[in-house]
């Protein structure tokens, strides 16, 4: 059986009610080494007119080392202790624009924080795609240094894996930074219901923000309450 009409009603108000909260929250981008997540974070921040905060910048500040001089070192445990003490600070700065380091989530406690309390957006570039790159990529990037391209592809997938609890994931384009930010900002109006605002995207980068709603409706206890109902019917 069917939703009745006010249980449609009830779901359309928590959808909306979900959608309007994403801007009253921090908006995290997290994503594989070199995909844009700080530039394309700097221009949401401003297109928003929200704080940009960079984790690997915050790491900097707070230590003296740049994430590269942590790993030159060998001391990746540090470079990831501080980092997720930095995530834990972030939480409380507001509605910013956080741009998350390549493995920040691969820390399980960080992981859950941040997909508890921010609108965690996945920029997601193909491997295919990516893989071109990967030279300009790894220089500068000890991480990536000396290591061959399947170790690199593995390490990708293994990242890829943490990206799965993103509220948006989102295909972009490493080499055009205009095309990229106008389909990040089309897909959080399409969240935020305001379509009208921006282009359709075209097909190959549309945006699957039906999962997105799905979420926002367990937590708003919809889905559960008609499960509940299907099963006492």
């Amino acid at each position: 059986m069917g939703w009745t009409d006010s249980e449609e009603a009830d779901a359309s108000k928590h959808m909306v009610v979900g959608r309007a909260r994403i801007f009253d929250r921090p908006i995290a981008l997290a994503g594989f080494m070199g995909v844009g997540k700080s530039t394309l974070g700097g221009l949401l921040a401003e297109s928003l007119d929200r704080e940009f905060l960079d984790t690997d910048r915050e790491v900097q500040a707070i230590s003296g080392q740049t994430p590269n001089d942590f790993f030159a070192s060998g001391d990746e445990v540090g470079f990831r202790r501080i980092e997720a003490q930095v995530i834990r600070d972030l939480m409380h700065r507001g509605p910013v624009v956080i741009s998350l380091g390549g493995g920040a989530l691969l820390d399980s406690a960080s992981r859950r924080l941040i997909q508890r309390q921010t609108a965690l957006v996945h920029l997601h570039v193909p491997w295919n795609d990516l893989r071109v790159h990967l030279a300009e990529i790894a220089e500068g990037r000890p991480l990536l240094e000396g290591k061959s391209e399947p170790e690199i592809h593995r390490m990708y997938l293994a990242r890829l894996q943490t990206y799965q609890g993103a509220m948006l994931r989102i295909t972009v384009s490493r080499v055009s930074i205009p095309e990229a930010m106008r389909t990040v900002l089309t897909a959080l109006d399409l969240v935020r219901g305001r379509t009208a605002l921006t282009p359709a995207l075209p097909v190959s980068n549309r945006v699957d923000v039906t999962t997105w709603d799905q979420a926002w409706l367990r937590h708003g206890g919809v889905v559960a309450g008609r499960a509940a109902r299907s099963q006492r019917a």
